[in-house]
């Protein structure tokens, strides 16, 4: 009589992996070795490292700056999820084909100006629905950190529905930033640590080249908490014109953001339709070829 025992767990559990957008509690920025712990719940056989090295590539040529990685943890309790968003920010600059500069005024808006105007903090005709205050060059990837940071804290978008414009204020000055490239996030983790608010995050699924799936976030553009629960049939209008920009240019090209209706869901792999159109297709209940010894000159799949 055929018989079989109880099932036994071997061990472990496979992570579930999301697609979508959902509000996220923000739980640490950079955490050491002991906090990743405490945050996954397991022990962890490395320490994280965040500070490093780039080279970049642009109308002023190739060159090395210093690099900081930002991993802020974030947390979903509606779907247990713990996740985590990753900004690198290079110290330097970045100079377009026509020679102007990516520049970050002190709300956080970005826009590209000449030399002469940055110096001289004087927009032409044509752009004087910029604001000018505090305009600088931005450094590699800080307008999408500050973008995060705004959300994250809900700042006014309109200086004048304001009493004191620095309500609005966004910036991070040029010490806070040495401090940082150094791998002290203290003012960042300040900022955390002052709101109760939480973020919008996309999640995808990142299809990498070894076949592995591996969860991932839209860093590109963040929500405000409101927006996810909100009822306006556009309130994605935004974000997913910057994906499909983001998409048009290259980027993100091996990720899944899920349908386009952007709510949270389980990600499922779709399966692959068996047709006379597929190659490569095994026959596990053909007869088997004898086998071949040689390898011949033509015969190059074992490379």
């Amino acid at each position: 009589m055929s018989a079989f025992g109880k099932e036994q767990s071997a061990g472990g559990s496979v992570k579930k992996l999301h697609t979508g957008a959902a509000n996220f509690k923000v739980v640490g920025i950079n955490p050491t070795k002991e906090e990743l712990e405490a945050i996954y719940g397991r022990e962890l056989n490395f320490d994280p490292e965040y500070t490093g090295t780039t080279t970049v590539t642009d109308s002023d040529g190739e060159r090395e700056a210093r690099q900081i990685r930002l991993d802020f943890y974030l947390h979903n309790e509606d779907e247990n999820l713990t996740e985590k968003v990753q900004f690198y920010v290079a110290d330097t600059h970045h100079k377009s084909q026509s020679g102007k500069y990516k520049v970050i005024n002190s709300l956080g808006k970005d826009t590209w100006l000449t030399e002469e105007a940055i110096k001289t903090k004087t927009l032409p005709d044509n752009m004087q629905w910029y604001n000018a205050d505090g305009v600088k060059v931005a450094k590699r990837g800080e307008v999408e950190l500050i973008s995060f940071l705004v959300n994250l804290l809900n700042l006014p978008w309109d200086t004048s529905k304001v009493a004191d414009v620095s309500e609005c204020y966004a910036r991070i000055d040029k010490e806070e930033w040495d401090k940082i490239f150094t791998g002290d996030a203290s003012l960042l983790k300040g900022l955390i640590d002052s709101t109760n608010n939480k973020i919008g995050i996309l999640l995808g699924v990142k299809t990498k080249g070894d076949g592995k799936l591996v969860q991932t976030a839209f860093n590109r553009h963040t929500l405000r908490q409101y927006v996810i629960g909100g009822t306006r049939a556009d309130k994605f209008k935004y974000i997913l014109k910057d994906l499909k920009s983001a998409q048009d240019a290259g980027a993100f090209g091996n990720v899944d953001f899920g349908p386009l209706d952007l709510s949270i869901r389980e990600h499922q792999i779709a399966p692959t339709a068996i047709s006379a159109d597929n190659t490569n297709q095994f026959d596990a209940f053909a007869t088997a070829e004898p086998a071949t010894d040689a390898v011949t000159m033509s015969d190059d799949d074992w490379l």
